[in-house]
């Protein structure tokens, strides 16, 4: 004699996707002052005038290329990690709106 089968089928709440709040980018302002032979002694009585320790940071003229390519990566990157979370919001909200037509009576 078969065996019956019981087979009851009701809705299964989907987990909700909490994620974390992401900071909002300030970004604080940088004033660049460009050191030359001509302008040294210039800039370094500036300098010494403003109260402030003197550091100079250089840059070759290769070094700086390289620092714009860097930030160009940078925001290169943003941009697709930013197209990869709306695909992943396209993809939930589609898969939710075939569950909600799916559970729907006909």
């Amino acid at each position: 004699m078969p065996r019956e089968i019981t087979v009851s089928a009701k809705p299964v709440e989907k987990p909700q996707l909490t994620l974390p709040p992401v900071d909002e980018l300030n970004m604080r302002p940088v004033d660049w002052v460009i050191i030359t032979e001509e302008n040294l002694e210039q800039k370094l009585t500036e300098l010494r005038g403003s109260g402030q320790p003197i550091a100079i940071f250089g840059l070759s003229g290769e070094g700086y290329e390289n620092l714009g390519l860097n930030f160009s990566d940078i925001r290169a990157m943003v941009q697709q990690q930013q197209a990869i979370i709306l695909a992943y919001e396209s993809y939930y909200k589609q898969a939710e709106d075939a569950l909600d037509g799916a559970m729907k009576p006909e």
